[in-house]
């Protein structure tokens, strides 16, 4: 009987669609021919596949017809939590273990092919997380589908070993697994990849990835551009920093903050309209050097409002405080956007919403906090910022074509030793077209790079600003 949606959820049990096997061995076996392997794969012994999440056993399934069909013996290994599942796998030389592939003993047990699709179980939820780091080297909220890939490297075979598996997007460019993707880099070359921006292959309302791996890793003098798996499908031009001229970072004179869950409760009680208080502004009201602010409706709360202010009495304990830190001259940055949005608030009149982010210049000089503000506005409302951010963070949005803006990415966004002046005049007067290129020239960027980047940036700007909005 199927299980329901809320225990397959539970499991991050969500069998690979038919398209998409198809996808994972042919791609897995073209990579092999392309590079003349079968050879030193030991034709007299049978080929080693594992498929440490296998389900029903489809992919182990497929991948046994592929290596009949070239006069390969299989030995295969499908492990799994679900013995219902496990059930389902009729062939007799097919090995299987009803247990977590995690925590399973695999000794010395190497395979040539290690394909599948690992449950994925956020950490954000308490009925799927872990409970802690990981064991293989993520961090607390790294998806239980970065350690099955850490896993899947650790068991492909040295020498020649391919590892195929689908992943959620997030692995690509989430902190929490980087550990994990700095280790598979020492292991193994990312050889193929696949992504789309229109996924409709599970139910699981999770955007995913498909990665091709080969051991051993070549050698490489710069960890792999796992990001570029969706820049490159999306056609955002690679910049090789390099190449600019610059004067450190955003973060070399700002600090750099995002609200979270406490902040969004503190200021549920305290947001009205037809009240007192600084306007509260939204991811949803923030474009590119423009707020929106009473311009279109936001949500907040389960509510829209036209206008919504703070009413500062209302909030409490070191709420209190945090709103005077917020009310300063600084920039807001939207969350999650196509391009990056960012505008001024120069005169620190407004209290950000969640999870918008907060520039705030760390100068004390008044008259240099000003031009702070103002510069930082035009180097984010730029195709640098933008271009910049899809590399550093691409794969993490909610959506296949936004990216999280999050401060730590804002914080290494380069400074151009260029003058900015003209390119704040041309934000102020909203041309954030001719902004973008002004940043351009600041940079020092090349005709070539900058046309590029202002071709693909330019039809991402949002258009006049009208309608409802997201704001919470």
């Amino acid at each position: 009987m199927p299980r329901s949606q809320p225990a397959r959820k539970k499991l991050g049990q969500y069998y690979t669609p038919p398209d998409l096997v198809d996808l994972l061995v042919e791609r897995t076996f073209a990579d092999i021919d392309a590079a003349g392997d079968w050879a030193a794969w030991l034709p007299t012994r049978p080929v080693r596949v594992l498929d440490p999440a296998c389900g029903d056993g489809r992919l182990l399934e497929r991948v046994r017809v592929e290596l009949h069909m070239r006069g390969y013996s299989v030995d295969a290994v499908g492990c799994d939590l679900d013995a219902d599942a496990l059930a389902s796998v009729s062939h007799p030389r097919t090995r299987t273990f009803h247990a977590n592939a995690l925590e399973h003993d695999w000794g010395d047990e190497r395979f040539d092919i290690v394909i599948g699709n690992p449950p994925y179980l956020s950490q954000m939820a308490a009925s799927t997380s872990r409970g802690g780091s990981s064991k293989h080297g993520g961090g607390p909220y790294a998806d239980a589908a970065a350690e099955f890939l850490a896993l899947a490297v650790a068991l492909a075979d040295p020498d020649h070993g391919r590892v195929s598996l689908v992943l959620p997007q997030s692995i690509l460019a989430s902190r929490d697994a980087g550990p994990i993707r700095a280790r598979v880099d020492e292991q193994a070359d990312l050889v193929w990849s696949w992504w789309s921006t229109e996924q409709e292959w599970f139910d699981a309302a999770v955007n995913v990835c498909v990665v091709g791996l080969r051991r051993p890793a070549a050698g490489r003098s710069a960890p792999m551009a796992w990001t570029r798996i969706v820049t490159d499908v999306l056609g955002i031009p690679h910049i090789d920093p390099a190449t600019l001229t610059t004067q450190g970072t955003i973060g070399d004179r700002a600090d750099l903050n995002a609200n979270f869950r406490d902040e969004y409760y503190a200021l549920v009680p305290a947001v009205g309209e037809d009240i007192d208080g600084p306007p509260l502004v939204t991811s949803g009201l923030i474009d590119p050097a423009h707020c929106s602010w009473g311009e279109r409706r936001i949500k907040f709360n389960k509510q829209f409002f036209q206008r919504p202010r703070v009413d500062l009495s209302k909030l409490e304990g070191r709420f209190v405080a945090w709103a005077e830190r917020k009310l300063v001259p600084k920039v807001l940055v939207a969350n999650q956007t196509k391009i990056v949005e960012a505008v001024a608030d120069v005169d620190g009149a407004w209290v950000p919403g969640v999870p918008v982010t907060t520039i705030i210049p760390t100068s004390t000089d008044p008259d240099e906090v000003r031009r702070t503000v103002f510069d930082i506005e035009a180097i984010l409302c730029s195709p640098i910022a933008s271009a910049m951010c899809w590399h550093l963070g691409g794969g993490t949005g909610l959506s296949t074509k936004a990216v999280r803006v999050s401060p730590g990415v804002l914080a290494d966004v380069p400074w151009p030793a260029g003058d900015l002046s003209d390119a704040v005049d041309a934000c102020r007067r909203g041309d954030i077209v001719a902004a973008g290129r002004l940043v351009l020239d600041a940079y020092g960027c090349d005709d070539a790079t900058a046309s590029a980047l202002l071709t693909w940036w330019a039809p991402g700007l949002p258009n006049a600003a009208s309608g409802d909005a997201a704001g919470d």
